[in-house]
C-alpha cells in the first residue's frame, strides 16, 4: 500500500494500537463504574466496624479503669466508713484526683457514703447529700438503680454527660458505697466518632429510644432512620435526605443497648467517580496520539541505528561483510574477549539503553561487582559553572579533574556492603552506580561528605542528584534522565544541597506558560526611561520565569536577550548570538541573571535619558503615544489622525515609531487595545462584548482573535484564570 517502509510499518502499528487501545479504554470505563458502585457499600461498612469495635474497645477500658478506681482499698474504706473522718476525706479525695489525672476521658466523678449521708464531688468537695446540686443521681443511687456498670447518657444543669455507675453489682441486699464517673462527651466524640470523617458523612451514637448519645441529628432524619432499619444487629440502606441520596449503615453495640449509625452522602462519591472515568477516557487519547507519533517516528529511523553501526564497523574495524547484519555479527564476535577493555562502553550502554540483555550482564559481571548486588542507587554529579572550566582547562585537564573527582566518590561510598562505578559521559557530569546490601541503605551524608572534599581538594562546586534505591533490573534510563533533570532545578530555585525526589516534585508541576506582552512593556519602558517601572516589570518577568522548567526557561531566556540586543543593539553588552550564548553559560543561577539584567536596564536607561534630552523624535513618539492612550476606545483611530495631530506625514510617524519601539505603530495600538481588555476583564464586571467596544475593537471576530493570539485564551477564560489567582492570593 505504501512504498516506503517507514511508512507501512507506521499503518500496521497505527492500526494494532487503535484496536488495542479504544476497546480496552471502553472496557476500563465500564469495569471501573461497575466496581466503584460496588465499593461504597464495602467502604462505609469497613468504616463503621472500625468506630464500632473502637467504640468498644474505648467503652470496655473505661470500664476496667473504673472498676479498678472502686477497687481501690482507699476509695473501699471511704465508701464504708460510718463516722466522719477528714483525714480518710482527704486519702479519698486525692487517690480520687490521682485516677482521674490519668485518663482524659475523665471530666469528673462522685463518691458516694449511704451511712453517713456523705457524697465527694471531684469539682466542690466533701458535700453532705442535700447541699449536693446533682438531684438525678442522687435520686438514683438511693434507689438503687439497677443499670450497674452500663453506660447512660446524664444531664445536671446546663451541662450532659456519659456516666457509669459502680459497684459492678449487688451481691448485698444493701449497698453503702457507690462510684460515679463523668465521661466528657467532646472529648469522646472527637476521638471515636469524629476522626477520618469528611464534609459528606456524618457518624451518631443513639440508644433505643432514640436518644442521641455522641453525634448529632436532626429529630425528623432520627425518627426515618430508626424506622428504615431492620431487627438485624448490622446492616445498611439507602435514603435520600434534603433531596439527596444517601447511604446508611448501623450496628448495635454488644456491650450497651446503643447503636452506631453512618450516613454517606453518594453524590459527591459519584461526582469523583464520573470525573475519574472523563480522566481515563482523555488519558487514552492522549495516550492513542502519544503511542500513534512513537509508532511513526520509530518507524522512520527503525533501520538508520543499524546503518549507521555497520557504517562505523566496515570504517574502524576494517570488517569485510556482505550485509550489515554480517557486519554487526563480525564486530561481537571479534570484541567478545576484551571485556576489560569494553566494561566502561558496557556500562555506558546499560544505562543509556536502560536494560542489560542476558549476554551484555553476563559480560560485565565479569569485570565489575555491581551487578552482584540486588538493589542500586544513582548518582549525577555535575560540575557546577562547567563554562567556565571549560574555558580555564584544556580537555585532557577536564578529564582529570573528573577522575579526581571519581577517586573521592569511590573512597568516600565504597565498603563492604557497597560497590560503585562511575561512568564518564564526556561532558558536565559523572554517574555513580552504587550497588547497596541492603535497600534501607542511605548515602545522602556520604554524598554531602563527598561534595565538601570536592570543594576542599578539587576546588570546584558540584551538584549532586541521587535516586531512591532500584531494583538492579529496572530502566535505568530514565532514572538517568531524572537526575540529569534534577541537576538542573538549581539553576532555577538556587537551592544548594543534593537533590533528591522529594526536591522534584516542586520541580515537576512548574507549568507556568510565558506572558509576551510583558517583555514587550518592559521594552516600552525601557526606552520610555521609567526606571521603577522598569525593574518592577523585569522582576514580575523574573518571578515567571521562577516557575518554569529549566529548558523553557533558558528558551525564554534566550528570547529575552535576543530582544534586548534588538531593540537595543548600540546599547546592550550583548551584541550577537554568540554573545547571548556566552553569557547564558556563565550564570549558574536565575538570581545571578536577574542582578545583572538590572544593572544592565539602569545602565541603558541612563544612556536613553541623555540621548532624549538631544532628541526631539522622543517628544514626538511621546505625543503620539498620549494620543493613542486618549483615543484608544475610538475603533476608527488610524496613524493618518496620529500624524494630523502632532502636524508630521503618516509615513514619518510609521517610521519614527518602528526606530524608537522597534514596532510597527499598529501592533503598539493593538497591545494596548489587548491591555486596556485585560484590565476591564480583571476589575470590571462588564461583559465581554462591552469591552471589546471599550477598548476599540470594531468586531467581535477581530476582537476574539487578537485576544487569543496574544494571550492563547478567550476572554472569558482570561477573566476566570484572573478570578481564581486572586481569590488564592486572598
Amino acid at each position: 500500500m505504501f512504498k516506503p517502509t517507514y511508512l507501512r510499518i507506521f499503518a500496521w502499528s497505527g492500526i494494532f494500537i487503535i484496536l488495542v487501545i479504544i476497546p480496552f479504554s471502553y472496557f476500563l470505563i465500564q469495569r471501573f463504574a461497575g466496581y466503584a458502585t460496588s465499593q461504597i457499600g464495602l467502604i462505609n461498612h469497613d468504616r463503621i466496624e472500625e468506630t464500632l469495635d473502637r467504640t468498644e474497645f474505648i467503652l470496655a477500658k473505661l470500664k476496667w479503669y473504673s472498676l479498678n478506681m472502686y477497687e481501690d482499698q482507699t476509695i473501699k474504706n471511704w465508701m464504708y466508713s460510718e463516722k466522719d473522718d477528714p483525714l480518710l476525706d482527704a486519702a479519698a479525695l486525692q487517690t480520687l484526683s490521682k485516677y482521674l489525672s490519668k485518663e482524659s476521658f475523665f471530666e469528673g466523678a462522685y463518691l458516694f457514703n449511704m451511712r453517713r449521708e456523705k457524697v465527694i464531688d471531684f469539682d466542690v468537695g466533701l458535700l453532705p447529700f442535700e447541699e449536693f446540686k446533682d438531684k438525678i443521681m442522687l435520686e438514683r443511687v438511693k434507689r438503687q438503680d439497677p443499670a450497674l456498670l452500663r453506660y447512660s447518657y446524664h444531664e445536671t444543669g446546663s451541662k450532659s454527660y456519659l456516666t457509669l455507675l459502680l459497684p459492678p453489682s449487688y451481691v448485698k441486699k444493701e449497698q453503702y458505697g457507690y462510684l460515679v464517673v463523668l465521661l466528657n462527651k467532646h472529648v469522646m466524640q472527637q476521638y471515636l466518632i469524629s476522626g477520618g470523617g469528611g464534609t459528606d458523612h456524618q457518624v451518631t451514637l443513639m440508644d433505643q429510644s432514640g436518644q442521641v448519645i455522641l453525634g448529632k441529628m436532626d429529630e425528623e432524619m432520627m425518627k426515618n432512620v430508626m424506622h428504615s432499619r431492620t431487627a438485624a444487629s448490622q446492616g445498611a440502606f439507602e435514603m435520600k435526605v434534603d433531596g439527596e441520596q444517601t447511604y446508611v449503615n448501623y450496628a448495635d453495640l454488644d456491650s450497651q443497648d446503643w447503636t452506631l449509625y453512618s450516613l454517606s452522602g453518594m453524590e459527591q462519591f459519584r461526582k469523583q467517580a464520573t470525573a475519574f472515568q472523563q480522566a481515563i477516557l482523555l488519558s487514552s487519547i492522549l495516550l492513542l496520539f502519544l503511542l500513534l507519533l512513537a509508532a511513526f517516528w520509530n518507524s522512520h529511523l527503525s533501520f538508520k541505528p543499524f546503518r549507521r553501526l555497520a557504517n562505523q564497523l566496515h570504517g574502524k574495524l576494517r570488517i569485510r561483510a556482505a550485509s550489515d547484519y554480517d557486519a554487526i555479527q563480525q564486530s561481537v564476535l571479534l570484541l567478545r574477549d576484551h571485556y576489560t577493555l569494553i566494561k566502561t562502553e558496557y556500562l555506558r550502554q546499560w544505562i543509556l539503553q536502560g536494560r542489560l540483555s542476558e549476554q551484555a550482564r553476563q559480560a560485565l559481571a565479569r569485570e565489575s561487582k555491581i551487578l552482584e548486588h540486588t538493589w542500586i542507587r544513582l548518582a549525577v554529579v555535575k560540575i557546577d559553572a562547567y563554562y567556565e572550566i571549560s574555558e580555564q582547562y584544556d580537555f585532557a585537564s577536564r578529564r582529570l579533574l573528573k577522575y579526581a573527582v571519581g577517586n573521592i566518590a569511590e573512597e568516600m561510598l565504597s565498603c563492604k556492603d557497597r560497590s560503585i562505578e562511575v561512568v564518564d559521559f564526556g561532558g558536565d557530569h559523572l554517574l555513580l552506580l552504587i550497588g547497596v546490601a541492603d535497600q534501607a541503605d542511605d548515602v545522602l551524608e556520604e554524598l554531602q561528605e563527598m561534595r565538601r572534599q570536592v570543594m576542599q581538594y578539587v576546588r570546584i562546586n558540584i551538584i549532586v542528584a541521587c535516586s531512591t534505591t532500584r531494583h538492579v533490573r529496572d530502566d535505568l534510563r530514565l532514572i538517568y534522565d531524572d537526575l540529569c533533570e534534577w541537576t538542573l532545578f538549581k539553576f532555577v530555585s538556587g537551592d544548594d544541597k543534593i537533590y533528591t525526589e522529594q526536591e522534584y516534585e516542586r520541580y515537576a508541576d512548574l507549568q507556568v506558560q510565558p506572558d509576551d506582552t510583558l517583555l514587550d512593556l518592559l521594552i516600552q519602558s525601557i526606552r520610555s526611561g521609567k526606571e521603577e517601572q522598569s525593574l518592577d516589570l523585569l522582576a514580575q518577568l523574573f518571578a515567571r520565569l521562577q516557575t518554569m522548567k529549566f529548558a523553557e526557561c533558558q528558551f525564554q531566556l534566550r528570547l529575552l536577550f535576543f530582544s534586548f540586543v534588538k531593540a537595543f543593539s548600540k546599547r546592550t553588552t550583548l551584541n550577537s548570538m554568540e554573545g547571548i550564548e556566552n553569557s547564558l553559560k556563565k550564570f549558574t543561577k536565575l538570581e545571578d541573571i536577574h542582578r545583572w539584567m538590572k544593572d544592565e536596564i539602569v545602565r541603558m536607561i541612563s544612556l536613553l535619558g541623555d540621548q532624549k534630552r538631544i532628541n526631539r523624535k522622543v517628544k514626538n513618539v511621546e505625543e503620539v503615544i498620549e494620543y493613542i492612550q486618549c483615543h484608544i476606545h475610538d475603533p476608527r483611530l488610524s496613524v493618518d489622525d496620529i500624524a494630523d495631530h502632532i502636524a508630521l506625514s503618516a509615513k514619518y510617524v510609521r517610521q519614527l515609531f518602528l526606530d524608537q519601539y522597534g514596532m510597527s505603530l499598529s501592533n503598539y495600538i493593538l497591545n494596548m487595545r489587548i491591555e486596556k481588555v485585560k484590565e476591564l476583564l480583571q476589575h470590571s464586571d462588564t461583559s465581554v462584548a462591552e469591552i471589546s467596544q471599550q477598548a476599540g475593537f470594531l468586531t467581535k471576530s477581530h476582537f476574539f482573535t487578537a485576544f487569543k493570539k496574544a494571550t492563547g485564551m478567550t476572554p472569558a477564560q482570561y477573566r476566570y484564570q484572573q478570578l481564581g489567582v486572586d481569590e488564592a492570593s486572598g
